[in-house]
């Protein structure tokens, strides 16, 4: 009987006060299964009123990404985000596919401003950070940079991986602002991620197993509008002649794009529009070994009717044809091309240097470049004028202010007096605001003392060797 009216004297759960149950409700969220809150939401009408009207009950977002589905995962995302606001919230992230990273950090991104902490569960390992210090510390609470390694996440056992800091602060004093770090064995399919809304992006592959084939790369780049600036290091690793046609990316806001060590920069650059392109890098790209053949055939692949030597004719005619194709569809006023072991046909170039009416600066190094080429500098006939001689004249390059040329050791140091010394004559006369200002010519072992002092009469001071 005691203990009977000891129970029947207990007084009802829903009596208890709102401030209680809330605690009770937050702290079942905390340690119970991802959906708990909507679970207690059902029992009455009663705690589904309370638990929707108090956000302090979705402030912890658990995400268990074991078989389930983006979407699934998207959904919750926004409603425990939309529920828990105007609060920070945290994420605990229990994953058991690590391609899956990026496609559900991504859900949160946009309210990065409220997102305070986080605790990753994969493969055995906890990482956890507090954002707290970060989105005080950057007064721009918006995601600007993203880094992408293509390798297996958290994989250093002892504890110092770098990857455990995903977000971090850049910028200097005045501008700052937050970039993320993230590891992944490979780019995830474009339908996982939300719209990427960063301008800075760097891919870098780590392994051969997980380099990035250029369907799957441009998929990508299309959830990324806001790029402004793009960096994509590779490892060299022939993807083979593709069996589809690839969609063309616009990207209207680029206007840096760095490619570093590929061997599918044709099938890249020939499918993106890059209206505002102002600079273009690229490094590492000549090959000595044969590359399969583009997947379509187009105007240009024909042999080089001047037949200059190349140590590297696979990859030239790839770079060549992909600048040709992005220039032809996106007209950009690009002002630096920068080439550093990314050579390419002598009839690309004088296709090349007759497509970049704004270009300022051109730099290349180790190319294989021949006398052909180098007279494409100088001054060329286009018609009758009214001068002494009768014929009116013309410059490629008309803006180009900033020549550097390294280690170019086909070319011969006649040929570059030449042509340098009666573009200066005609520049310096014609157009003085756009005249060569600097040029550089360093480790070209036919370009010989002589030459130097040769050049230097029309050059003088603006003449740099070494």
């Amino acid at each position: 009987m005691i203990l009977s009216k000891d129970i029947h004297s207990s007084p009802p759960f829903s009596s208890l006060p709102p401030e209680l149950l809330i605690e009770i409700f937050s702290t079942c969220s905390l340690t119970g299964d991802w959906h708990t809150p909507l679970a207690l939401s059902k029992v009455c009408c009663l705690w589904k009123d309370l638990i929707i009207s108090s956000p302090s009950i979705w402030q912890t977002i658990v995400i268990l990404d074991s078989k389930r589905s983006m979407s699934s995962i998207r959904a919750q995302a926004e409603l425990w985000i939309a529920r828990s606001s105007p609060l920070p919230f945290n994420l605990v992230l229990k994953l058991t596919n690590s391609e899956r990273l990026l496609p559900i950090m991504s859900c949160f991104l946009p309210s990065l401003a409220r997102w305070m902490r986080y605790t990753i569960t994969y493969d055995e390992r906890t990482v956890e950070k507090s954002l707290a210090d970060l989105t005080l510390s950057s007064p721009r609470c918006i995601l600007h940079h993203v880094d992408i390694l293509l390798k297996a996440p958290f994989e250093d056992v002892t504890g110092d991986d770098e990857d455990d800091i995903i977000f971090f602060p850049c910028g200097g004093a005045t501008y700052r602002h937050i970039s993320m770090k993230v590891a992944t064995t490979k780019l995830p399919h474009a339908e996982m991620v939300n719209p990427l809304l960063f301008t800075s992006l760097n891919i870098s592959e780590t392994t051969f197993e997980s380099s990035v084939r250029s369907p799957d790369l441009l998929q990508f780049l299309a959830h990324c509008p806001n790029l402004e600036h793009l960096y994509f290091h590779g490892l060299s690793s022939d993807e083979g002649t593709l069996d589809t046609l690839l969609p063309v990316i616009a990207l209207p806001r680029l206007h840096t794009l760095h490619l570093d060590e590929i061997c599918n920069q044709r099938s890249i650059l020939s499918h993106l529009y890059l209206p505002a392109l102002r600079e273009l890098y690229m490094r590492h790209m000549n090959v000595d070994y044969p590359l399969e053949p583009y997947h379509v055939p187009e105007e240009g692949d024909s042999d080089d009717e001047s037949r200059d030597f190349s140590q590297s004719p696979y990859s030239d005619l790839h770079t060549g044809m992909g600048i040709r194709k992005l220039l032809s569809r996106s007209r950009p006023p690009l002002e630096i091309l920068d080439m550093d072991l990314s050579d390419m046909r002598t009839k690309d170039f004088r296709w090349v240097f007759d497509k970049l009416p704004d270009l300022k600066q051109f730099s290349i190094v180790g190319s294989d470049m021949s006398d052909s080429v180098v007279a494409l500098f100088a001054p060329f006939v286009v018609g009758r004028g009214d001068g002494q001689d009768g014929k009116r004249m013309s410059v490629r390059l008309p803006q180009l202010s900033v020549l550097k040329m390294y280690s170019c050791q086909q070319l011969s140091g006649d040929a570059l007096v030449k042509a340098l010394s009666a573009r200066v004559h005609y520049t310096d006369r014609t157009t003085p605001d756009t005249t060569l200002v600097t040029v550089v010519i360093s480790s070209c072992n036919n370009f010989t003392a002589k030459h130097t002092e040769e050049l230097s009469w029309d050059l003088h001071d603006r003449l740099h060797v070494s």
